[in-house]
């Protein structure tokens, strides 16, 4: 009894540090060699954020978020499901194909330091990004109008259907011609895009005032691709 009068404190249990809740982002279907969070993946299994989906060299896999879109995973690819305001996915390596429904709520790609949102003018966005070695990335549009924005949203680059963009690890875009866009390894793709600055006449190009690529977004339905952005006023 002493002792309790003397360290009450000790008498109650002391609150044990609860890990942050996860959030359900949607679900994962694979075939073959894939792991999340390096353990083995079923045939489908629920994502939620902070996972990790690494394909090994014989497996694939496909992300689906409903209402959002869709990210299919190549052999030899990684990414982080982040499910964070600013973008719902990052890439780590490997390469993807990214589904998503236009406008801020559909799925965004984290690629380096900038982040691929969708138009709002066009139904939806498919776009395809093979990462390199070097850590620069190789941006393809195949449908609708995708943004590349600065993960802080002060400038970015519209893409149409057939255009394509290497971004350098420092975030420096190049854009790639068509004739440039042989059938070589992605790697290569993107290192030799970045050796050859060519025009951006006729590309959608951003000046956005500082706020994030979230915030950003609402912006980038604005230009659709067609028209620029000024920075905002003080």
């Amino acid at each position: 009894m002493l002792l309790l009068l003397l360290f009450p404190a000790s008498s109650r249990a002391l609150p044990v540090p609860q890990e942050k809740e996860k959030t359900a982002l949607g679900s994962l279907t694979s075939v073959g060699e894939v792991y999340v969070n390096d353990s083995p993946a079923p045939a489908e299994i629920t994502i939620f954020s902070g996972d990790r989906v690494r394909v090994g060299e014989n497996g694939s896999a496909t992300f689906n978020m409903s209402g959002k879109g869709s990210l299919k995973l190549s052999p030899r690819s990684q990414a982080l499901f982040a499910g964070k305001y600013e973008y719902t996915v990052e890439l780590e390596a490997g390469a993807v194909v990214m589904n998503s429904i236009s406008g801020p709520n559909g799925l965004t790609l984290r690629i380096g330091n900038d982040v691929l949102v969708p138009s709002t003018k066009e139904h939806l966005a498919l776009a395809s990004v093979d990462r390199a070695p070097d850590g620069s990335y190789l941006v393809t549009c195949s449908d609708g109008a995708i943004g590349v924005l600065n993960l802080l949203g002060t400038a970015g680059q519209f893409l149409q259907v057939g255009q394509a963009v290497s971004v350098a690890p420092n975030g420096e875009l190049f854009p790639v011609m068509r004739q440039d866009m042989t059938p070589v390894s992605s790697a290569k793709s993107a290192s030799a895009a970045r050796k050859s600055r060519g025009s951006f006449t006729g590309w959608g190009y951003l000046g956005l005032a500082a706020g994030g690529a979230a915030g950003a977004a609402a912006a980038l339905a604005h230009g659709g691709g067609k028209q620029s952005v000024s920075p905002a006023g003080p």
